[in-house]
């Protein structure tokens, strides 16, 4: 996959640049989606650093998370785990659960830790229905169903308003 991007200011044609890398392959893990995002707002563990609170005053913390709304891994490709029933890092073929739910499994178990961190997450379904796994993750009625470019806009319209005071420092 193309790597991912912390939030930095960014110009149009870098956008443009970044974005012609990322490409839809059919496989959809967001376990890994929800690992990273939680690592990359968390306050303590890898990025601490860059998420302290600032002058001892908690943080509101919230992660956006879109997808399209189904997990589809593949179990013969080469992914973040290795080939996954070659590998065995990820998923045991001898366990009786198949790899979309092993995968959908330890995405409940990530959003789980990210809640217990109090971060606010919502989940976006973009061009599909949302699953319920994705409206669990979210809860509080923080999950939405977009499908079309206007419906998502209006989503994060809906979102900036909720959040209220965001203020995005460095």
């Amino acid at each position: 996959p193309a790597p991912a991007r912390k939030l930095e200011a960014i110009d149009q044609a870098t956008l443009t640049t970044y974005l012609a890398t990322l490409y839809p392959t059919g496989q959809t893990y967001h376990d890994i989606g929800m690992i990273w995002g939680g690592r990359l707002i968390s306050p303590n563990g890898l990025f601490a650093a860059e998420n302290a609170d600032v002058d001892g005053k908690p943080t509101n913390r919230h992660l956006i998370f879109l997808t399209d709304g189904e997990t589809a891994p593949l179990d013969l490709v080469y992914g973040a785990y290795g080939i996954e029933p070659v590998d065995g890092r990820r998923w045991d073929t001898s366990s009786s659960l198949t790899l979309t739910q092993t995968v959908e499994n330890r995405f409940v178990f990530a959003c789980d830790e990210v809640l217990r961190r109090n971060v606010t997450i919502w989940v976006i379904g973009f061009g599909t229905a949302m699953t319920p796994v994705m409206q669990q993750c979210a809860g509080n009625g923080h999950w939405f169903q977009a499908n079309d470019a206007a419906e998502l806009n209006d989503i994060f319209g809906t979102i900036a308003r909720t959040i209220g005071e965001l203020r995005i420092s460095k």
